[in-house]
């Protein structure tokens, strides 16, 4: 196994003990995880291995990071149920950078288009909206 495919698998364990104590409760939303050099000592690997455990759970939209105050879990917004009507299309992708500040997204939370038949597009944060079809 190379040097490579250790760290990955190393920083993708520390990333699901994370995750899972999160899910558990160990960390509540809101919570600050512990400091970073005190993650080093609990899961015994470097900080370049912990940062990238935790920009792992950032991506998935569990942390939240920013240089200078402690990384913590992240408040998962209550979903609202959006109904697709006829002729309707779905699109999901990731948000530029002006659209997510103008929703008020995290990085990482993908951005969800409902493309009306009339040309009307409505925009949501994936984490906002839980897409139903109404029955026919």
């Amino acid at each position: 196994m190379t040097v490579e495919r250790v760290g990955q698998a190393l920083y993708q364990r520390v990333a699901d003990a994370l995750r899972e104590q999160i899910r558990q409760g160990t960390y509540q939303p809101g919570q600050f995880l512990p400091k970073e050099s005190e993650l080093v000592v609990e899961h015994a690997v470097s900080l370049m291995t912990l940062r990238r455990a935790l920009a792992v759970l950032r991506e998935e939209g569990l942390i939240v990071t920013r240089r200078g105050i402690p990384s913590f879990v992240r408040q998962q917004p209550r979903r609202r149920r959006v109904s697709l009507g006829a002729g309707c299309r779905l699109v999901s992708r990731m948000p530029s950078t002006p659209e997510r500040l103008a929703l008020g997204l995290d990085r990482g939370v993908p951005l969800v288009e409902i493309r009306q038949p009339d040309g009307t597009v409505e925009r949501f944060g994936a984490d906002r909206i839980e897409v139903v079809q109404p029955l026919r």
